[in-house]
C-alpha cells in the first residue's frame, strides 16, 4: 500500500489538486493501491518500508528548502528524523533539464541569488552527512519514478 503524507496537496475526496493531477492519475490508471496519511517525513512511502521520497517540484522548491533561512531549518529537522529513524530519504526533483545533481552546476535561480554550484554543495553535504539522494526526472514521469525508487528500482 502506497502512504501519501496528508500534506502533499490533497483534497478532502483524496484526490490531487491541480497541478498534481499527474500522480493521482497515474495510481489510478495503474490501479495502485494508497492512503493519505500524515508520514513523519517524506512525502510518499509504502506500508512497512524504509524509503521516502520527498518530492520537489522544482530546483527553485529545492534551493528554497536547502539554502532558505525560512525554509533551511525545518528541511533540515526533517532530513535529521529521517536518519534517527532509519529510514532512506530520497528527493525527487520533478526537472527535464537535468539528469542529476552535478548538471545543475550552471543553473541561477530566477527569483534568488542562488547558483547551482551553491545549491550543489548543500546537496552532496545532505548525500555525504545523511545519505540523502537527490534523483531528477520529468514530471510526467514523477508517479512512476516514486513507485520505482519505493520498490528498489532506484538504480537507473
Amino acid at each position: 500500500m502506497l502512504i501519501v503524507d496528508s500534506r502533499e496537496k490533497w483534497t478532502q475526496a483524496g484526490r490531487f489538486r491541480k497541478p498534481d493531477t499527474h500522480i493521482s492519475a497515474y495510481l489510478e490508471r495503474h490501479g495502485i493501491p494508497w492512503s493519505v496519511r500524515k508520514l513523519d517525513v517524506g512525502d510518499y512511502m509504502l506500508e512497512g518500508g524504509s524509503v521516502t521520497v520527498d518530492r520537489k517540484q522544482g530546483l527553485e522548491e529545492v534551493s528554497r528548502n536547502l539554502l532558505n533561512p525560512a525554509d533551511k531549518k525545518r528541511f533540515w529537522n526533517e532530513v535529521r528524523l529521517a536518519h534517527r529513524m532509519g529510514i532512506k530519504l530520497v528527493v525527487l526533483v520533478e526537472d527535464s533539464k537535468h539528469k542529476a545533481p552535478s548538471e545543475i552546476l550552471g543553473w541561477r535561480s530566477a527569483y534568488s541569488p542562488v547558483t547551482g554550484y551553491a545549491l550543489f554543495r548543500q546537496m552532496e553535504r545532505l548525500r555525504l552527512s545523511y545519505g540523502v539522494e537527490f534523483v531528477f526526472c520529468p514530471k510526467r514521469s514523477a508517479a512512476r519514478r516514486i513507485l520505482e525508487i519505493l520498490s528498489g528500482g532506484q538504480e537507473k
